[in-house]
């Protein structure tokens, strides 16, 4: 199951609008040839430095020859571009066509090798190259290199004239070019290949990658780009020497590597840009540049071993932490009459470990007679989604409901502990016993219907009846995870932390109805929800005694109903007609037309007859298992 939406879907777009939108105006704003030209290096330090993460980082292919391939971009172009007078835009082209035949080759001897005899293959064939290019030293100058390459022109415009503004906007076009290759060869098949040999190589080779072509390819596709942005950087500075096989060179690039972040296309990109100013800023300080380079790119790596990507994705995560917890406090207060007269329920907040939950009850006194009603909401929705039941059950019980954590006017919560079926069964206990409650019914939707059976499983309150609904019940996780649920992008969004407006409608229509008066709230608690909850509730997944629970429904000890909609577009619905339970109202799941994933919501009465159908058999059940006869029977 794979969710993979083009960019223009997804949050990304904004902010890399924003960036392209300012390196465009930048040499417009900053007219000094010294800032251009750091730019210009940048964007070449950039190209090279997210092509050897392709290999290094999403490949996990130690390939310390990356640098030679840039080297032998530089020498092509000069070679091609003074010696032989070929033009300098094809010789720049050609950069990159010579860098990956020398991939290629590369390639052959460590086809078959990993770790630490990748990294001594690739050096060694690196200096080899080097040595080639000393010794060649009729038409590579040896140890002198070649100087005075010819310059880019278009026309009979020197690209270094004004300011060197056309290098900085051919410089810009190349990096552009480069990250959409990137982008579309790491979502490629050839992509999925890639990551698929790096994460779990002998079972991607069990489903048929093949090793050899797959490193030679990716090793080709890295020295592309870095071959053309080795030969624009030749055509820049005018020079090519073998420094650019030095061991400076390979550390400074690496060290743009490791403060980035590997295995992402941004995180190499930032670490170029990072350095790159951060070098030229230290240039006054003498030796002690490269020991105050060295500090930082400790730091980095020992505080935020993922790179200053990782870092910049935990303030992301602390600023959405924040916008959606005071988007809860807000509404908490605004809005609070508004959901007490959707429910007609008396909503408050109830202190727990985990943070404050908001509970609407619609006896929130106690002292009544009527059995009490618990109803447990979904992933990204709110307790209000359940009030058409509220107004339906309520002459007949106490319907009880409460905000998950992260959920609707509750508090974000410590995610580690809190965002987890075991702990959200953990606050519905407390929720019954603050109301006073011993025995009660209990529905469950969706993730809250995982909730009730781990509440029922847990045996710490007497659950006198169970209904679920968009809810398959699983045994072994994650096989009946695959085998439950239709493999679809919506299905992939239940676990996705951040949402774009359009996957949050998306993710709206499909979990709950489309977008109309009627379901707009329901559309804003996706907005609201902490996007952590969805995240770690998935990877939490494995805590979960799911065999406890499905011994729950096999010994019948509780009375169970299945209300699906017949139409759910997250469930296999003959994984659920297929299992087996000991107490299922009508020995079957019952389908609701038209129903969808939210039933109660889509199809109200219909769901609402069933349910207090489903409700009266529970009782006649219990009341029939309380006889004389019956405990006679028992005791027998």
């Amino acid at each position: 199951m794979r969710y993979d939406p083009p960019l223009h879907k997804t949050q990304g777009l904004f902010p890399l609008i924003l960036a392209a939108g300012a390196l465009l105006v930048y040499p417009l704003i900053f007219e000094a040839t010294y800032f251009r030209h750091l730019m210009i290096l940048a964007f070449v330090f950039a190209i090279v430095a997210t092509n050897w993460d392709l290999s290094l980082g999403y490949a996990g292919l130690f390939n310390f020859g990356h640098v030679a391939l840039f080297a032998v971009g530089i020498y092509t172009y000069a070679i091609l571009a003074k010696t032989l007078g070929v033009s300098p835009w094809l010789a720049i082209l050609a950069g990159g066509g010579t860098a990956t035949i020398v991939a290629l080759l590369i390639a052959l001897p460590v086809l078959r090798l990993d770790g630490i005899y990748v990294i001594l293959v690739t050096i060694a064939l690196s200096q080899l190259i080097y040595l080639v290019v000393i010794s060649w030293s009729d038409v590579t100058g040896g140890t002198s290199g070649m100087v005075t390459l010819p310059t880019l022109k278009i026309g009979d415009y020197r690209l270094s004239n004004d300011g060197r503004i056309g290098y900085y906007y051919v410089g810009l076009g190349l990096l552009f070019l480069n990250i959409a290759f990137l982008y579309l060869l790491t979502r490629s098949r050839l992509g999925r290949a890639i990551m698929a040999l790096r994460d779990n190589k002998y079972y991607a080779i069990a489903r048929g990658v093949s090793e050899a072509r797959t490193r030679a390819l990716t090793l080709a596709a890295s020295a592309l780009f870095t071959g053309i942005a080795g030969a624009f950087y030749g055509a820049y500075l005018r020079v090519a020497s073998p420094d650019a096989f030095g061991i400076g060179f390979l550390t400074l690039v690496l060290s743009m590597l490791l403060v980035g972040g590997t295995g992402t296309i941004w995180g190499p990109l930032i670490g170029a840009f990072a350095i790159a100013f951060l070098s030229e800023w230290l240039a006054g300080f003498g030796p002690w540049q490269n020991i105050i380079v060295a500090l930082a790119i400790i730091l980095v790596v020992v505080f935020y071993p993922g790179g200053l990507w990782a870092a910049l994705q935990q303030l992301r995560e602390l600023a959405d932490g924040l916008r959606s917890q005071s988007l809860a406090r807000l509404q908490r207060h605004r809005g609070k009459a508004t959901r007490e007269a959707m429910t007609g329920a008396q909503e408050r907040m109830l202190q727990t470990r985990f943070g404050k939950i908001a509970v609407a009850d619609t006896a929130p006194a106690g002292g009544t007679d009527k059995p009490a009603l618990l109803m447990l909401h979904g992933n990204s929705a709110c307790k209000e989604a359940f009030h058409k039941q509220f107004r339906s059950f309520a002459d007949r019980y106490r319907v009880i409901a409460f905000d998950l954590p992260g959920h609707g006017v509750s508090d974000n919560a410590d995610p580690e502990a809190a965002y987890n079926v075991n702990a959200y069964a953990e606050i519905a206990e407390q929720v019954l016993s603050d109301c006073g409650v011993r025995q009660v019914h209990v529905f469950g939707w969706s993730l809250g219907g995982y909730v009730a059976l781990e509440l029922a499983a847990r045996d710490r309150v007497e659950v006198t009846s169970l209904a679920i609904c968009g809810t398959p019940p699983l045994t072994v996780v994650p096989d009946d995870m695959g085998r439950a649920y239709v493999p679809t992008a919506h299905m992939v969004l239940t676990a996705k932390q951040y949402f774009s407006r359009q996957e949050a409608r998306s993710y709206g229509q499909h979990a709950t109805a489309p977008l109309s008066e009627a379901s707009a709230f329901l559309h804003r608690a996706v907005r609201r929800t902490d996007g952590r909850a969805r995240a770690y509730m998935m990877t939490k997944l494995a805590i979960v005694d799911w065999p406890r629970q499905m011994r729950v429904l096999a010994e019948g000890r509780i009375p169970t109903a299945i209300l699906n909609g017949n139409d759910d577009p997250f469930l296999n619905h003959a994984y659920v007609a297929g299992l087996n339970y000991g107490n299922l109202w009508k020995g079957a799941p019952q389908d609701i037309q038209d129903g969808k994933h939210a039933p109660f919501f889509n199809r109200t009465d219909a769901f609402d007859l069933s349910y207090f159908s489903f409700l009266r058999h529970a009782e006649g059940w219990h009341s029939a298992s309380t006889t004389p006869a019956a405990v006679g029977t028992a005791r027998a």
